[in-house]
């Protein structure tokens, strides 16, 4: 018995030897192009984090690392003081308050092909009974099921899983593959009235978080996704110490931190408005996050070749007022996460003029009416995700 386990012992220490003078070496060091592209991979997902970077630090040479990384380092400089400007009043009223409820529903969800939306109707007469005026239906299913086929798609191709025209929401299922071949799935809410978008904050601000679920229940929305960072020192935060600039319902709560991040909300105007602006007095809702995906029509990550994939949370504002919010799961068997450039690929799909990047990995979630639509990606696997400083809301 003793003499199998010792056999055991060094079976197991001649596999690690090897590991470590053969794998080891061959994978850090050699230019097979399917190697060097999950190296890069692997190290431009950890240092993307802000508690996982030892998983490369610990292993993997610092010149290594910063030749990598050297990619977001430019695409920093690219966003350097970029900001957003809008010279036209946003196209949502007017004159098709005189237009039929018919014509005007066509107008203002012009994501909608009108001959399939017809069939659809055909289809489902009971949402048709609903009007144009009251259509309200949901299709989602569990947070983790991917691959709707609801009779209905958005012009851009994606399943249309919910419309709820009294809050001007459409949410659209987000699904395919990024950098690697890897799947991704999450949801994507537009939302045609941007006056009712705001910032809520958490209860115990300054002092302990709340789940998003619970932010949107404090208010009263319909959706929520997350919005700023947080302090999280060692991995200990309790969410509740935003991270960066904070103003809530117009009253400004925490100052900017700078140094490339952007600040990322809404004036009285209801524009979405992206940068480094020494003067907020104009802004009524708004947070702080890096880095900008699209300002004033320019994807400024396209072409940066980052392919990290995280779960992700971004917001953006197409030129007809309509407010995308995307959350996209990640470290999950059902989706593995997205990049940076894949999120700016599908914001400028659904016409985004201007768009950011939110805080991301376990924070991602979007709740609707009352429940989780995503999964968000925990230690503790808790289907709320994390507490939270704060979320971007729908009324």
């Amino acid at each position: 018995m003793n003499g199998a386990k010792h056999r055991f012992s060094l079976i197991l220490t001649c596999l690690l030897l090897t590991g470590l003078t053969v794998v080891y070496p061959f994978l850090l060091y050699t230019d097979n192009a399917f190697v060097t592209k999950w190296r890069e991979w692997y190290i431009e997902t950890a240092m993307g984090t802000m508690t996982h970077q030892w998983l490369a630090t610990s292993f993997i040479p610092h010149d290594m690392i910063e030749k990598v990384m050297a990619k977001r380092y430019l695409m920093n400089q690219k966003q350097a003081g970029a900001e957003s400007f809008w010279d036209f009043t946003l196209d949502t009223d007017g004159e098709e308050q005189a237009i039929s409820p018919k014509a005007r529903f066509y107008k203002l969800y012009s994501e909608l092909d009108e001959t399939e939306f017809e069939s659809f109707l055909d289809e489902n007469p009971d949402i048709k009974e609903q009007g144009y005026e009251g259509f309200e239906f949901d299709f989602i299913d569990d947070a983790t099921t991917k691959g709707y086929d609801t009779g209905l798609k958005t012009r851009q191709g994606d399943p249309v899983l919910a419309l709820d025209v009294k809050h001007g929401i459409l949410i659209v299922e987000q699904t395919g593959e990024d950098a690697l071949g890897l799947e991704y799935a999450g949801k994507l809410a537009l939302c045609k009235k941007p006056e009712n978008v705001y910032v809520g904050t958490c209860e115990g601000l300054g002092d302990y978080g709340s789940y998003v679920s619970e932010i949107v229940s404090r208010y009263d929305a319909v959706l929520g996704i997350n919005a700023s960072g947080f302090a999280d020192y060692e991995g200990n935060g309790t969410g509740g110490l935003p991270y960066g600039f904070l103003k809530s319902e117009g009253t400004e709560i925490q100052g900017a931190v700078g140094n490339g991040w952007k600040i990322i909300g809404f004036d009285e105007s209801n524009h979405l408005q992206v940068g480094e602006f020494s003067d907020t007095s104009g802004l009524r809702d708004a947070v702080e996050f890096h880095p900008a995906l699209i300002i004033n029509g320019q994807n400024l990550v396209a072409g940066t070749g980052l392919n990290d994939q995280q779960p992700r949370t971004a917001i953006g504002q197409a030129k007809d007022g309509t407010v995308l919010m995307l959350v996209i799961d990640g470290r999950q068997f059902h989706s593995f996460g997205i990049s940076i450039e894949r999120c700016g690929e599908i914001m400028g799909e659904y016409g985004a003029y201007q768009a950011s990047m939110l805080d991301g990995g376990s924070s991602s979630v979007m709740v609707y009416k009352g429940r989780e639509i995503t999964s968000p990606t925990t230690l503790s696997q808790n289907e709320e995700g994390r507490t939270l400083p704060d979320a971007f809301l729908i009324r």
